[in-house]
Parts: structure tokens; sequence; C-alpha cells
């Protein structure tokens, strides 16, 4: 993804300084994101959103940047390891659609390092990790849902993951991507029940996967976090499964900072698996990833969903 107006870049940018590059970073999958560097040698990590009906957009990813902004304005009041916001611009005066800049996070990414870092180390990363997670999901919110989106909110938890899931659905219809539809919502049907035991919104990171965790690869001790634009209000066990989006045996419980899961909450972690396959396999298309890693990968998550599905 590419931006063609570095001029008005450097506009917004302009409350921090003269702007002397801008780089592009691998990695961005909704925004473009950009390596900044000023004249008085600061530098940031700038982030410009798609216009609103880019076709790589997912129904859920309506105007997203404008979460993140506000996770991050949170996440600084209440101590958690997120980029600093530097600046926002949802103005749409200078560019035509929404841009911020934000602090980098130091470390190295885990995914990249994970290989080489003894096991010890990655016990610690996945540890902290879950410790993490826990001080964001003390988080309460008033509603359950994505905070930037007009349709995809909801007063109960059940009620959400419906419209949500559904959003997902139609994605993939218009992505012509094939689901077992029907199968996927006789789940959600079947287990409203399971969901409506949520009852208190909660704020989760909604990705974080570990190459959106930062690490002292030599110990495992984590840094930070970023990509915050996923984050919602939801249930925390969501973030299990998005941490560790292939698994489909025994989750994880380091991820909840706990030593086991309840059959209920298990049973909500197989509805979450089911749901983020759906959507990792939807989002292929859209985002038009290339490549010959995509023939394994699109194989392994039929396979998953179908064995989630059994």
């Amino acid at each position: 993804m590419t931006w063609q107006d570095p001029d008005a870049v450097a506009r917004v940018l302009a409350p921090l300084g003269e702007l002397v590059a801008l780089d592009v970073l691998d990695g961005g999958t909704f925004a473009s994101v950009w390596e900044a560097r000023f004249a008085s040698g600061a530098e940031a990590i700038v982030k410009i959103a798609p216009p609103d009906d880019a076709p790589s957009l997912l129904l859920y990813e309506e105007r997203m940047l404008r979460t993140e902004a506000r996770i991050l304005r949170l996440a600084e009041a209440r101590g958690w390891p997120y980029p600093r916001l530097l600046l926002v611009d949802t103005s749409r005066e200078t560019l035509p659609v929404d841009m911020l800049a934000m602090s980098r996070v130091p470390g190295e990414r885990w995914d990249l390092a994970e290989p080489h870092m003894t096991p010890e180390a990655n016990d610690r990363a996945k540890r902290e990790l879950g410790a993490i997670l826990g001080r964001v999901h003390a988080e309460p919110g008033e509603e359950f849902g994505y905070p930037s989106s007009a349709t995809l909110r909801a007063a109960t938890w059940p009620d959400a993951v419906s419209l949500i899931v559904e959003s997902v659905l139609a994605d993939a219809r218009r992505a012509g991507v094939p689901l077992p539809e029907r199968r996927i919502r006789d789940e959600f049907a079947a287990g409203r029940a399971l969901l409506a035991e949520v009852t208190q919104p909660r704020l989760v990171h909604g990705d974080p996967w570990p190459g959106n965790v930062f690490v002292v690869p030599e110990t495992g001790e984590v840094l930070g976090m970023i990509d915050v634009e996923r984050g919602f209000w939801a249930d925390p066990l969501f973030d299990v499964v998005a941490g560790d989006a292939m698994n489909v045996g025994a989750p994880d419980a380091r991820l909840a900072a706990t030593d086991a899961f309840s059959d209920a909450e298990l049973a909500r972690i197989r509805l979450y698996r089911i749901w983020f396959t759906t959507l990792i396999t939807t989002e292929i298309v859209p985002r038009g990833f290339e490549g010959d890693w995509l023939v394994p990968y699109r194989a392994q998550l039929a396979a998953n969903l179908e064995a989630l599905l059994a």
C-alpha cells in the first residue's frame, strides 16, 4: 500500500517537526505503515488508513484507525506498554483519510526472534504477554463490539457476536470465498446461552500474535505491543484465540494468565476459533495476499475449520 502525496503527509506531521524522510515499512494489512524522520533527529511510526471504500477493507474495519488512537490514549493513562500517540488527524482536510503518528516500540518482533530464543525465554514472553493482556482486559466498557463501527455494536455479547460473524460471512460472499455458512451459523445459534454468560464488556487487543509483540530475545522480557486498531469490547478469551490463531488443540492458558480453563470457557474458545478462522480465511482475497505459502496456509485453515465444526 502506498501514498502518493508525501507533501500532504508532511503538512499533517508538521506539529512534530520538519519531515526529512518517510519510508514505507512492511507488515501493514489494514493501514499503510511508514517510518518518519525529522530534522531534529526524532522518529515516529506513521499509519495512514485506506479510503473508506477501499476493496481491501472488511466490514468490521470501519474507521479502525480512530479506534487505535482512542486505545493509545487510554493505554498511556493506564500505563500499558503500547506505543505513545504523538498525533492524530481525522479531519480529512489535508489528506482524504485518517492518519496517526506514534512512538516506536523498543525490542525485536517476537515472531522473528522466537526460533532463536531459549525455551525459558519464550515461556517468559508468553507469560508476560498474558499478564499484559490481563491488565488490558480489566478495562470495562459500556457496550460490546467495535467502537468505530456504526453497526457492529450491541448491548449483549450474543447479539454483538451475531452481528460481527454475519459481517464476516457477508465479506466472504463479496470476495467469493466459499464457506460452510449454514454450519457456522448453527454453531453460534446453539452457543447463544454460552455467550450470554459474558455480561461485562472488556477491552481486548484483538490481534496479539507474536508479530505484534516486541521482546528482549535473550531474556523473553516483553517490552511492548503494537497494532491495537483491532481492539474492541468483548470476552477476554477472544485474545486467547487471536494470539494463537492456528491452534485447534488445547488452548494456551498462559495467554489468559491462568492455569486452566473451565468447560464453559473451552466451549466459548471453540466458538471464537470458528469466528477467527472464518475471518482469516476470508481476508486472504480482499487483502490480495500472494505467494507459495498461500497453498498450505489455505489448506490448513480449511482443515482447522472442518475440525472445529465437526
